[in-house]
């Protein structure tokens, strides 16, 4: 079995390739495919392959970052940070690739342009977490029953259930696949205390069983 990496080094800290996308989030343990066709893109994907490690930092890009879309428009302080485990190179030129989430890292600093994509300097933004937390067998009781229950989303709630070891694991994946809601993912995305990240998943998972209970038949698949 392919041994999973943890975090990322001091060195790849100290200049990360950043990637910045609107609406997306990069939760550690978490798998993201990206279509990558804009050239400064491109040449970041190139970049990161070539640098053997392959990492890489997804910032979310915050509201009204059309205005600068094209310059370096502003971020939130916290980036996923994670590495490429799989690039295709398209005969059109563009990438279709899949990141791995590591850590939550912090924006400390971005590098002067020296190429067409954006660097920057990242401490790394650990979690705050309780052992044996009850919340966390709440949560995995949840999506026992939502599997349950909705059927279109059996496989998906199957595979966080089995992949995540731990409730900081847990609760990102909830909420990398099973959180719809932008700006609930940003606050799960933010708050490093595990505790209330269980909090917030088991209150919006409840509240998808409310849902599927009170929604007509038909409705969910």
């Amino acid at each position: 079995m392919e041994e999973r990496p943890v975090q990322l080094s001091p060195a790849q800290r100290n200049r990360l390739p950043m990637f910045p996308l609107p609406g997306v989030w990069l939760f550690p343990g978490a798998l993201l495919p990206l279509h990558v066709f804009e050239p400064r893109y491109v040449e970041m994907v190139e970049h990161a392959l070539a640098a053997a490690d392959g990492a890489l930092a997804i910032g979310t890009l915050r509201p009204g970052y059309e205005a600068d879309y094209e310059g370096r428009p502003p971020v939130y302080p916290l980036l996923g940070a994670g590495v490429i485990l799989a690039a295709h190179d398209r005969e059109d030129g563009r990438y279709d690739i899949v990141v791995r989430g590591l850590e939550r890292v912090r924006l400390m600093r971005e590098h002067p342009p020296e190429r067409a994509f954006r660097e920057v300097m990242v401490a790394r933004h650990p979690d705050h977490t309780s052992p044996d937390d009850p919340l966390e067998h709440r949560l995995r009781d949840l999506l026992h029953q939502l599997a349950e229950r909705s059927p279109g989303a059996q496989q998906a709630l199957q595979l966080i259930l089995g992949q995540a070891e731990d409730a900081a694991e847990l609760t990102n994946l909830v909420g990398m696949h099973a959180i719809s809601d932008p700006q609930l993912k940003q606050t799960l995305f933010e708050n490093p205390d595990v505790h209330a990240r269980l909090r917030l998943a088991c209150d919006a998972m409840g509240r998808l069983l409310l849902e599927l209970h009170t929604a007509p038949p038909g409705t969910w698949h």
